[in-house]
């Protein structure tokens, strides 16, 4: 039984090129066919490249797959398994969390008319924060900090967030500052520890959908609304105010949307 290289390619969606490559190498041994030297395979090449697909579509590396095949022993197979197990379960765990930002930004979209602007009670869990006094000290800090810059990195499971001191809720004039935020179910997918981060248990919260467009939002207002709220349900804030971010996007009349969730930690007055 011999095939040619073209009719191997077409059977597993295979370049020519990635056949070659394959063959550089060690994983097939076709035969040169007469003088012509065209490459010809047989039948234990199409299991070799169905375990080759095989091993690539579960994660393995190439160079593992060379591992695989070079007379690996049984236990140090079983410890690669252990570690291509360990890193899928890893990749499930942060595709898993980036589908629950998915959701959430679709559902904001459809639940926008019915929640902007009015605060609810919600249990959003723990948050994890870098803060600074600005966006242009967090980018000052940018280049010397590696969790930072981590961080940056991995939208959408972080985003930026406004921080707003609690005493504003008391008329006070606010002060803001800035950061880098994650929520403690993505600090676990992403691996990431969080000590030296800032706390935020938002267990038990009040949160209100709020609209920046074009960079611009009424700050009091929202300020207002949730002082209000708290004072009406007997509630007082815990800790400060931070935002996390929902959606952004550039309107049919080409205004830039965006569209956040400011957090109140709360408990009874």
């Amino acid at each position: 039984m011999k095939i040619s290289i073209g009719t191997l390619s077409k059977a597993f969606d295979l370049s020519d090129e990635a056949l070659r490559f394959y063959e550089k190498k060690g994983l097939l041994r076709p035969h040169r066919e007469g003088g012509s030297g065209y490459r010809v395979f047989e039948r234990a090449d199409i299991q070799r490249i169905a375990n080759v697909k095989r091993l690539k579509n579960q994660g393995f590396t190439l160079d593992e797959i060379q591992t695989v095949y070079s007379c690996i022993g049984k236990d140090a197979l079983e410890t690669l398994y252990a570690q291509k197990l360990e890193q899928a379960r890893q990749e499930i765990a942060y595709r898993e969390r980036v589908l629950a930002h998915m959701q959430a930004a679709w559902k904001t979209l459809r639940e926008e008319p019915d929640r902007l602007l009015l605060p609810q009670e919600l249990n959003p869990g723990v948050f994890y924060m870098l803060e600074y006094p600005s966006i242009e000290a967090m980018w000052e800090r940018l280049p010397h900090e590696p969790v930072l810059k981590r961080l940056f990195r991995q939208l959408p499971l972080t985003g930026y967030t406004t921080i707003i001191k609690k005493e504003a809720l008391a008329g006070e004039a606010y002060r803001i500052s800035k950061g880098v935020l994650l929520h403690e179910s993505d600090a676990l997918a992403l691996g990431v520890d969080a000590q030296g981060f800032r706390r935020m248990d938002a267990g038990r919260a009040v949160g209100c959908l709020f609209c920046v467009e074009n960079g611009r939002f009424d700050v009091c207002e929202l300020l207002d609304t949730l002082a209000a709220y708290l004072r009406e349900k007997g509630l007082r804030a815990t800790d400060d105010l931070f935002t996390v971010q929902q959606i952004s996007f550039v309107n049919e009349h080409g205004d830039a949307m965006h569209y956040s969730s400011m957090m109140v930690p709360i408990t009874e007055k």
